[in-house]
């Protein structure tokens, strides 16, 4: 294994790195975290080199970056790209759309620029590998999505309240750019040591070299791309179409009697249906999620033993009714509405006045909101989880510092950093967004913290664990009675959080691929600008043209507003009953109390291995697990199981037994797989599901199901009541 050699990318943490990276998704050392391995030597030469051996070395200083063409690629690809980014957050089934998917598409669009002819300025010559990848992150950039737009929505349908334009793009921009300059200056810590590998970049650039290399191999690897691709666009017509049913196929809600138990374990074709034990799914939309073909194999065993604790642990939480919220309450298994102690919705809008301040008269009448026993419990997961991620990254050998590039100067982070707060502070004053300046400054400090700590799970495991709610936790605590500022308090201390992320993985599939990190920085900054621009206006056309479907509990079948929604609740239960409902001696002030324990955790375990080493505790990776049992309620549940699968054939059998076959393909197939199906997926979407509109449907049968039936045929209660 060790002797093989590759001109194109094929492995990349393969031995011995990947025995570090896999023991670092859990472990710590006896001398400075978790891993009982040697230390390496922390300069940037060795570090570098020892891992980007695994990596094609050689590079053309001379292709061509910045080009009229990759910024015209980057700026069509970026308006296609925000457009329908936002379009879906107004759809009954959300979709977001996959790096892939934009690298693949700003290929051929470069690959069409080329052919016309021109002077040297505009065709320098063939449309180069640098090319594509400085357009492509234009356009992953734009569309992102900017969660400060779902709060204007949230104000505009819930609220009647319009933000000044010019204020509202100043606190789109300063949401933006504060994680940007988060992820600059952190980049010693989570980009540079070779250790953050961040798995889900990896099919990416085995993409680029895949398609733009001259080898014999790399050819291999492209002939075995497009027949991938084309199968699985072909396939995806019918789970995506034709056939939904086989979105979710179970054996047992077709064979066992049609009662909600049945389907609280064993439904998943929706959201909040079930757990999807043991389903079946023929949707790579599903089955591909959480990246089978690219995360570690350790992060892998984390997901199987979190699927199977939040089996038992959600069935007994509404069993056996915890926290008053299960089944002696009639109230439903899985959902993130407010509830009346009788289980029917909360009547939100009684409750809140136009300014974000409680009706304490509602309040009294109606008396306080009751969650359900497994939204409980999930926000206890992820507040545990949150907060231990930042302790667990103190025990981990892996937070190297390394020499800084130089290409884009730190000053120029700093810069980027100080006037985005300065313009986030003139904007929450001046919009009267409820949040104080105290309000503001306490939650960019926490998506400071949030961005060391997640920011560093998402380099080593692939796992995004998400900071919205335990965000929302700190900013109700810390500064109750006004929804809307809890709103923002999310905005600046979560979504800076989501795009310092994005923004690490575009630098580490930068230094990946050659790119300057200034061209990266410039082209992320341009695709953010573009973003905003097309996010807003898309939001306000459907919220002025869409109002009434956008506020109807199942919206009209083409569009819903069911985020937004969400959104609003959450920020109601936090802003308004932060201290009535989630103080320590409170209903549910075990949700606070777990923020305190997560910091905690990581520590115990460690004390544990330092005397009882056989225990093996240091492969636990807490957040990561904890992270994972809370994402079991979220999203429809029937493409885990196969998930497990392909993840075990390709990290175990094939990884072991296949070695060159893994090498060669197995990021090329994950690429395919997901290049096709959300090619399908979208244009669908937009043609014939009413993404443009106008819905048109295939007549119904046995595989396509009505719409008041799940497509897994479980019993569901009647809709609408």
């Amino acid at each position: 294994m060790e002797g093989t050699k590759m001109n194109s990318l094929s492995a990349t943490w393969d031995e011995p790195i990947s025995n570090e990276v896999y023991l670092s998704t859990g472990g710590f050392s006896t001398d400075s975290g978790w891993s009982t391995t040697p230390k390496k030597e922390s300069s940037k030469t060795s570090d570098v080199k020892d891992k980007d051996a695994k990596f094609p070395l050689d590079d053309d200083s001379d292709a061509p970056i910045i080009t009229l063409r990759s910024c015209m690629v980057g700026f069509l690809v970026s308006l296609f790209g925000a457009a329908v980014t936002q379009l879906f957050i107004f759809k009954p089934v959300h979709l977001q759309i996959q790096p892939l998917f934009i690298q693949i598409l700003a290929m051929l669009l470069g690959r069409a620029l080329q052919l016309i002819p021109g002077p040297a300025w505009w065709n320098p010559g063939p449309f180069s590998m640098k090319e594509t990848v400085f357009g492509s992150i234009t356009a992953t950039s734009a569309s992102v999505g900017a969660f400060a737009v779902e709060s204007f929505a949230v104000q505009e349908l819930y609220f009647n309240h319009q933000t000044n334009t010019l204020l509202a793009f100043a606190i789109l921009l300063s949401s933006q750019m504060i994680g940007y300059g988060w992820a600059g200056l952190l980049q010693p810590i989570l980009v540079y040591p070779s250790q953050m590998v961040y798995p889900e970049v990896l099919p990416s650039v085995t993409l680029f070299h895949s398609l733009f290399s001259d080898s014999s191999e790399a050819k291999d690897q492209l002939h075995f791309f497009k027949r991938a691709f084309f199968a699985m666009g072909s396939y995806a017509i019918f789970p995506t179409y034709v056939a939904p049913a086989i979105q979710a196929l179970s054996v047992f809600c077709l064979s066992l009697p049609k009662i909600q138990t049945v389907t609280n374990l064993f439904g998943g074709a929706e959201p909040f249906e079930g757990l999807g034990f043991l389903s079946i799914s023929g949707d790579w939309a599903l089955v591909g999620t959480h990246g089978p073909f690219y995360t570690p194999r350790s992060a892998q065993i984390h997901h199987i033993i979190a699927a199977l604790i939040a089996i038992i642990l959600f069935s007994l939480a509404y069993s056996n009714s915890w926290y008053d919220g299960g089944l002696a309450q009639q109230f439903p298994f899985m959902t993130v509405s407010l509830l009346l102690q009788n289980g029917k919705p909360y009547p939100i809008k009684k409750v809140i006045k136009a300014d974000g301040t409680p009706n304490e008269e509602a309040i009294k009448s109606l008396g306080f909101p009751h969650l359900t026993a497994t939204d409980v419990l999930t926000q206890v997961l992820s507040s545990l989880a949150a907060t231990s991620a930042i302790t667990h990254i103190n025990l981990d050998p892996h937070r190297l510092v390394c020499e800084k590039y130089g290409d884009f100067p730190i000053w120029g982070f700093v810069a980027i950093s100080f006037v985005s707060i300065c313009l986030a502070l003139l904007a929450s004053t001046l919009s009267h967004s409820g949040l104080s300046v105290l309000g503001l400054v306490v939650a960019i400090m926490v998506s400071n913290a949030l961005t060391i700590a997640l920011g560093f799970l998402i380099a080593i495991t692939g796992f995004s664990l998400q900071a919205l709610s335990v965000v929302q936790t700190i900013g109700g605590l810390l500064f109750p009675g006004n929804a809307l500022g809890n709103m923002w308090f999310t905005v600046y201390g979560g979504s800076t959080v989501m795009q310092s992320t994005h923004m690490l993985k575009d630098l580490k599939l930068g230094q990946y691929m050659h790119l300057p990190q200034k061209h990266v920085v410039t082209s992320q900054i341009l695709g953010t600008f573009i973003g905003l621009f097309v996010n807003y206006g898309v939001m306000k056309l459907l919220v002025r043209t869409q109002r009434e479907a956008l506020l109807s509990p199942g919206g009209n079948g083409v569009f819903s507003g069911f985020m937004v929604a969400a959104l609003n609740s959450r920020a109601i239960c936090w802003g308004i009953f932060s201290r009535k409902l989630f103080l320590a001696n409170q209903k549910y002030g075990i949700i606070s109390l777990a923020m305190i324990v997560g910091f905690v955790l990581p520590i115990t375990f460690f004390i544990v291995h330092r005397f009882f080493p056989r225990l093996k505790l240091n492969s636990i990776n807490i957040p990561l697990l904890l992270g994972s049992i809370s994402s079991n309620f979220w999203g429809a549940a029937a493409g885990r199981f196969v998930n497990i699968l392909i993840g075990l054939g390709s990290q175990f059998w094939a990884r072991k037994y296949k070695p060159q076959w893994y090498k060669k393909y197995n990021y090329v197939l994950s690429a395919a797989l997901d290049g096709g199906a959300q090619l399908t997926i979208l244009f669908f979407a937009m043609v014939f599901q009413g993404g443009f509109g106008y819905t048109i449907k295939f007549p119904t049968y046995f595989l396509n199901p009505n719409e008041s039936i799940p497509k897994d045929y479980c019993f569901v209660p009647p809709r609408g009541n």
